[in-house]
């Protein structure tokens, strides 16, 4: 006999509510509410509807609910459902279970988006956790600006982050990143796809242990995980130079002029060894003859108008940036194992 759902469970909210952490995963979410109500992890998935009652470890992946248990969890948490889609990407549509699923959740291998970063602790405990958080974010970095700290997907307990105090180019980088995505709206994935794609064909920083700057912190913790520190103001400088020529591509206000000298500024400016890079990025990026300026408002156009004019998808919130470039070197700079680091 197939087992049935509690009906009388997970209909009225828990006594202690829980505040949301910026870009948190599902299955951290749940477990820090269940412990805020010091709740057993069973009781808490039994009020949601059935499923495997397995350990959960949201430090590896991504949990994902049912239309039925996303139900239950917004009851439980106090909260609309659409309060709680816009909190938790992981309860968007696209990311619920297939209706036809006998269970209410899953925790698969691996994540199907994005990736598993830790969540800045200090950032948790203004939110009422004393034990990781964790984010399930696009890139396999954070960078917490508030407290200068870069957490990635990496498991270690030893180096949980790394301290930004000393490394201010990493803190500015960020902000011109964020200012980017404030301006270019979606598209600003596209560009910064494009420009991981760049960096990565030029070889730029390649092995940071060779560059002085760098070296001391990539012998304590690993050329991997300081590879992408040690390029992200590169990247960000990058980004920032084909969102001049993006942005006004799409509004419909780049004139040929304009499109033949960027070429050449952004050679001299970020040196030869990017110069086949950024010509074949330029020549995909020519005028449009009537540009899509409905993809910066509040309300984008289908995407099916977006694709003809751009070529281009409406990017998905957790979309890495191997899906989004139109270049061929996309392998991000860093691509780190999600799981076991």
């Amino acid at each position: 006999m197939a087992e049935q759902r509690d009906e009388r469970l997970g209909r009225r909210r828990l006594h202690l509510r829980l505040r949301f952490l910026a870009g948190e995963s599902t299955g951290s979410y749940v477990t820090r509410l269940a412990a805020r109500n010091h709740l057993p992890m069973e009781d808490m998935l039994r009020s949601m509807g059935i499923g495997p009652m397995l350990p959960v470890e949201p430090q590896y992946t991504e949990m994902y609910l049912s239309r039925y248990a996303r139900e239950r969890l917004a009851n439980l948490a106090g909260y609309t459902v659409a309060e709680m889609q816009r909190r938790l990407v992981g309860l968007r549509d696209e990311f619920l279970m297939s209706d036809g699923d006998k269970d209410d959740w899953e925790w698969p291998w691996d994540a199907r988006a994005g990736y598993i970063v830790q969540a800045c602790s200090l950032c948790a405990a203004q939110r009422g956790t004393r034990s990781p958080a964790w984010l399930i974010l696009p890139d396999p970095w954070h960078v917490c600006l508030r407290h200068h700290r870069w957490t990635d997907n990496s498991r270690s307990t030893q180096h949980p982050y790394i301290d930004l105090s000393n490394l201010k180019d990493v803190v500015r980088a960020q902000q011109r990143l964020n200012r980017l995505g404030r301006d270019l709206g979606p598209a600003a994935r596209w560009v910064f796809a494009d420009a991981c794609s760049i960096l990565v064909r030029s070889g730029y920083l390649e092995d940071p242990a060779r560059t002085e700057e760098w070296a001391a912190l990539a012998k304590q913790l690993g050329e991997q995980r300081v590879r992408p520190l040690a390029q992200l103001s590169r990247l960000s400088l990058l980004t920032r130079d084909l969102a001049w020529l993006e942005v006004r591509r799409l509004y419909g206000e780049l004139g040929q002029a304009d499109y033949r000298k960027w070429l050449e500024r952004a050679t001299r400016r970020h040196g030869f060894t990017f110069a086949r890079p950024l010509t074949e990025w330029h020549s995909q990026h020519q005028p449009l003859s009537r540009g899509v300026p409905e993809l910066f408002s509040d309300q984008p156009p289908p995407s099916n108008v977006v694709r003809r004019a751009t070529g281009h998808e409406l990017p998905s919130c957790l979309a890495a940036v191997e899906d989004l470039s139109c270049l061929p070197w996309v392998r991000l700079p860093n691509t780190m194992d999600r799981l076991f680091l």
